[in-house]
């Protein structure tokens, strides 16, 4: 069976991975386990997470005035972006939102918002780091790997032992249900209101990406012009 996915122009097909095999996902960038979405001719293979990630999510943590659009490659000039969450860089799957400058992971944009782990006797929560100070936590370093824990991004935390880890650290679950919204009963919802027709899903997705298209290119244009050297010799 065939399957067709809007970031691939050629149909994928199912693929079990096998012992030895070595495939990325091209949504993530990270290495694929058991059942993926495959294009042999382009090698372009997602994980199943990836391949069903919503193509938008309301009302995230980081952004709950807009939702966040999923684009399957960055629209930079440097053709990446660094993740709002784990800090770390990404030229594939991203969850942004253009107007406040957010920038996800697709595994980032998902993470549990309470997790547990051995190291901790105490359930962890997970802050935002800048995107959301009512909680402003220092810099520091993670109990788990001893490496600096950046708090700009995400973490889980227990105030009270003022114990901080690294997302990564913490948990690799990915909850895609977590922000799934029942499209069918707004739409109900909208119909019966009184109130001024609002734009449609699909209409917010294709005004915040075209937004986004426009606020790089704007941005490349500036960078460019400000390579010049206007000055005469």
């Amino acid at each position: 069976m065939e399957y067709r996915h809007f970031s691939h122009h050629h149909n994928l097909k199912i693929h079990q991975v096998t012992e030895g095999q070595t495939i990325r996902c091209s949504g993530c960038e990270r290495l694929c386990h058991n059942t993926v979405y495959a294009c042999w001719q382009c090698n372009y293979f997602l994980h199943d997470h990836c391949a069903s990630a919503a193509r938008y999510i309301k009302k995230h943590p980081s952004d709950a005035q807009h939702p966040l659009v999923l684009i399957p490659k960055p629209t930079y000039c440097s053709g990446s972006f660094i993740c709002n969450a784990c800090g770390d860089t990404g030229s594939s799957f991203s969850y942004c939102c253009a107007l406040c400058e957010i920038d996800l992971h697709v595994h980032c944009a998902f993470l549990p918002l309470r997790v547990s782990h051995k190291s901790h006797q105490h359930e962890l929560k997970l802050y935002l780091g800048i995107i959301n100070q009512k909680d402003e936590i220092p810099d520091e370093f993670c109990r788990i790997c001893s490496k600096v824990l950046n708090t700009r991004n995400f973490c889980y935390y227990c105030l009270d032992c003022e114990f901080g880890v690294h997302t990564f650290c913490a948990t690799n679950e990915v909850k895609p249900e977590l922000y799934v919204v029942d499209d069918s009963s707004a739409n109900t919802e909208a119909a019966s209101s009184n109130s001024v027709n609002e734009p449609t899903a699909e209409e917010v997705i294709v005004e915040l990406y075209n937004l986004q298209l426009q606020m790089q290119m704007a941005q490349g244009l500036a960078q460019m012009m400000a390579s010049f050297n206007p000055s005469l010799s």
